[in-house]
């Protein structure tokens, strides 16, 4: 065919796109920035909370590095999300010990600080034998062994929380293996307990033996019964100090996954969908000058990520 066809069909493509001069005022009010109907904003709708919960569960695979669900992808998309996903599980592997290492020697630290004789500290690839005088310690003092392991790993998490901060202020960016490191913690933080129970359980740490660890779930267990003849009290404030350290770790990393992990990903994605009109700055034309518009776009051009990332940017005229 030859090429005087193409014009009359290009010219048959521009009569059928809607012109913007065809379009009257109250048509051009229902198009809106934001995503929300004006319906939608006038009923009743849930909470932010229980919507930015919503919101993490369904970006949970896109955050460790799988597809979305519904979301096809090449095979080499599926190959890079394995090594992700494999890369995770390292991690999830390797901060076992840093985890179980942690709790344990910051018991030990509490322990020769208030000048209890330790009579066993061992490590060991599932657990770690410290053996002590409990007999020696006051009901305050064996509260505070129970919850100094999971409040020295909260502390770390949210030490690393605030690096992660200062490094997206300064840097503008941090190592993707930062984040999921990060997020590793994070993880092992909120199970703590739930490991070091499970593990105590499996070797019958839960009984009391002189001459063998007792488990932190049931430490105040034993302390309350060996005065008063009955655990129960030991028994409620343990679960009650699990609670508080639950809510605690669970909740700086909801903090550290909707607001850094990732440069902040899911908070951008929640901001875009809930967003009411008039929360965008878009400035009108003499609002802002062609120099400050140059700059802006060089500034954002110029950005470089640790992995190399660039943003891309677009001007519309």
């Amino acid at each position: 065919m030859s090429g005087s066809g193409a014009p009359p069909r290009q010219a048959d493509k521009q009569k059928m796109q809607p012109s913007m001069e065809n379009i009257s005022t109250e048509e051009m009010e229902e198009y809106t920035f934001s995503l929300q109907s004006a319906l939608t904003r006038s009923a009743s709708r849930p909470s932010r909370l229980s919507e930015r919960a919503r919101l993490a569960i369904r970006m949970l695979p896109s955050e460790l590095g799988l597809p979305l669900p519904r979301q096809q992808q090449p095979h080499s998309s599926w190959r890079g999300s394995v090594w992700q996903l494999g890369l995770i599980m390292l991690l999830l592997a390797l901060m076992w010990f840093v985890r179980l290492y942690l709790h344990y020697c910051s018991q030990w630290l509490y322990l020769q600080a208030i000048a209890v004789p330790v009579n066993k500290f061992q490590f060991h690839a599932h657990t770690v034998d410290l053996v002590y005088q409990s007999s020696l310690l006051h009901t305050r003092e064996e509260l505070a062994v129970v919850v100094v392991g999971p409040l020295t790993l909260n502390t770390v998490t949210f030490l690393l929380v605030l690096i992660r901060w200062g490094c997206q202020q300064i840097f503008g960016s941090v190592p993707s293996f930062t984040s999921k490191f990060i997020m590793a913690q994070g993880v092992w933080t909120v199970l703590d307990p739930l490991a070091v129970f499970a593990v105590d359980a499996v070797l019958g740490r839960l009984a009391y033996s002189p001459d063998t660890p007792v488990g932190d779930a049931a430490k105040l267990y034993w302390h309350f019964y060996r005065f008063d003849q009955s655990g129960a009290a030991g028994v409620t404030i343990t679960l009650f100090l699990y609670a508080v350290l639950f809510l605690l770790s669970f909740t700086i990393l909801f903090i550290y996954m909707l607001r850094f992990h990732n440069d902040g990903r899911m908070l951008d994605v929640f901001q875009r969908l809930t967003a009411r009109e008039g929360t965008y700055f878009l400035p009108q034309d003499l609002e802002l000058s062609n120099q400050e518009l140059s700059y802006i776009v060089k500034k954002a051009e110029q950005w470089r990520g640790f992995n190399g990332e660039r943003r891309k940017v677009s001007s519309l005229s």
